[in-house]
């Protein structure tokens, strides 16, 4: 298994040692800096991050964890028993577990090294997933922990911050900017760092499946489990849930863990209905039924839209159609059967795929083109400020102005927007996406926070899917008090939300209003500060262009 990680990650951890050597040669070639001092810096931010990350992670997101003893957990939740025997298979010591209580599914590890390795799971990852999805997501963090995944990544993430240092603080001998290529040239540097960087981690992410479809055997709980925890897919047990909830409320935290034990294990998760009725008919008449056409569709967003494979360059995490992609080729007795072929399944029609490239193309210049503008203008005037290169400037400015008002358009259209019947009904909109919003108008209840506990962002259970809500404010701090003082009192409201639609890595809303019984009315003004900011450099642009033409 360790030889698969490494064949994955060699391109990225080959890419990050060459750019490691350009950025201290750049440093020291034309700048008077001795070339011990880049190294000093890198030597301190690995040991500070080395040191101080899982403590910083465990005040960010609290867990309460299980007590360990000399043969398992003290503990009588179903996950420990699955944490202790994957430890077991993986040949690893058991690990700190923690069980933090949020309706957010998510799983993560973090740690020194594998002695003192935490595996975090929140409560809506037990509520929503089956015990073997349970199980695959268990193995694919213990296969993080197995394959020392946190002590590469940290060692890796230390040459992006040694470059970042390079491009803000060579000067050279001449104090004066003329040194500017050998800034832009550590930055694009420094660019292509951060890329091998995500790349690296995507690599050890496919090994982290790899390891679970390996440990398990049964590709296809992965696969499920993925699609239910990004797009948060899964039908919670609300009654079971609701049950111990209220009695951890109550302090009976013994009698909630057996209730969860006793009917988690029994409920019936037809969520998925894996060759059920109803499921989506084979692409194979003599292979085995796809998952239900729901599931299915989810992904159709990830397959056909230009954006997703655009977006995946700059995540740390694959798309979910690129893990089950990885997974069917694997080679493993355990690859996905169920859900083999899906990514042809998900697939727009002709008709669809072409349109969404189209708004691609469309979009692309909008999304940047009104930045590079300003950057554009910005070295223009420093470079030649006279009279007619003014013009240029002014021009580059009005153009600016332009794209960045199509751009706010796009991004939150005005007027009312539509009621949405199911969140899950919009993850295979294609007309949405990093600049495209649908605006939406939601109801449904805020089962948590991610977890976070300053965390501004509140996620949303309409009972088809969950979806985040992303608070924002174009206020300095005004996230971090929201989040502070206010979000936690939507935890466990039935609220209405109004915003827009859109597609990161994984969708998400942004906030413009949110209304709950007890927790009043919160709205959002960054839509706003956007329209106004660009109204005023298409503004400033026109009025320059006019007194310098």
């Amino acid at each position: 298994m360790a030889g698969y990680v490494w064949r994955r990650s060699a391109a990225g951890l080959s890419l990050l040692g060459g750019v490691l050597i350009v950025g201290c040669w750049l440093l020291t070639f034309f700048t008077p800096v001795p070339f011990l001092v880049p190294l000093a810096v890198v030597a301190v931010l690995a040991v500070v991050q080395f040191l101080v990350g899982p403590w910083l992670v465990e005040w960010l997101v609290p867990a309460h964890e299980l007590a360990r003893g000399e043969d398992g957990y003290l503990s009588d939740e179903p996950v420990a028993a699955v944490v202790a025997r994957q430890c077991q298979l993986a040949g690893v010591p058991l690990v700190r577990l923690g069980i933090v209580e949020d309706g957010d599914p998510n799983a993560f590890t973090f740690g020194h090294t594998r002695r003192d390795a935490r595996v975090w799971i929140s409560r809506g990852l037990l509520d929503r997933l089956d015990d073997s999805e349970v199980e695959a997501v268990v193995a694919h963090e213990i296969g993080h922990i197995r394959n020392r995944d946190f002590a590469v990544m940290t060692a890796a993430s230390v040459v992006p911050a040694l470059l970042y240092y390079v491009t803000a603080g060579a000067r050279g001998g001449d104090q004066s900017g003329g040194n500017d290529p050998v800034r832009i040239l550590g930055f694009v540097v420094y660019l292509i760092s951060e890329l091998a960087l995500l790349g690296l981690s995507r690599a050890r992410e496919l090994g982290a499946d790899h390891a679970s479809c390996a440990a398990t055997g049964d590709g296809d709980a992965l696969c499920s489990a993925l699609v239910k925890i990004v797009y948060g897919m899964g039908e919670r047990d609300r009654a079971l849930a609701e049950r111990v909830a209220d009695l951890r409320e109550n302090d009976h935290h013994r009698q909630a863990r057996r209730l969860a034990r006793k009917e988690g294990r029994t409920r019936a998760v037809g969520a998925l209905g894996i060759a059920s009725a109803g499921s989506a008919p084979s692409l194979d008449p003599a292979g085995p039924q796809l998952p239900p056409e729901r599931l299915v569709r989810a992904l159709r967003f990830e397959v056909t839209s230009p954006w997703a494979r655009w977006q995946e360059l700059l995540s740390t995490h694959p798309l979910v159609a690129t893990r089950i992609a990885a997974l069917e080729g694997s080679g493993l007795p355990g690859a996905p059967r169920v859900w083999r072929g899906v990514r042809s399944a998900a697939q727009a029609s002709a008709e669809g795929r072409l349109r969404a490239r189209a708004q691609f193309l469309a979009e692309l210049p909008v999304h940047f083109g009104g930045w590079l503008c300003l950057g554009a203008a910005f070295f223009a005037f420093k470079g030649d400020p006279g009279q007619a290169n003014l013009t240029l400037v002014s021009a580059l400015v009005a153009a600016a102005g332009v794209l960045l008002v199509i751009r706010a358009t796009l991004r939150a259209p005005l007027g009312t927007p539509e009621p949405v019947a199911r969140v899950a009904d919009l993850l295979d909109r294609l007309d949405a996406g990093p600049v495209s919003a649908i605006p939406v108008r939601l109801r449904g209840t805020i089962v948590g926070r991610g977890g976070f506990v300053a965390s501004s962002n509140l996620v949303l259970d309409d009972g088809s899917a969950i979806v985040t809500v992303e608070y924002d404010n174009p206020l300095p701090g005004a996230g971090l008090l929201f989040g502070a003082t206010r979000a936690s009192s939507f935890v466990g409201e039935d609220v209405e939300v109004t915003g827009w639609y859109l597609r990161g890595p994984e969708p998400y809303v942004e906030l413009r209003t949110v209304s709950g019984t007890a927790a009043g009315t919160v709205r959002c003004w960054t839509f706003v500060s956007r329209y106004v900011l660009s109204a005023a450099v298409l503004l400033a642009g026109a009025l320059a262009l006019t007194f310098t033409l």
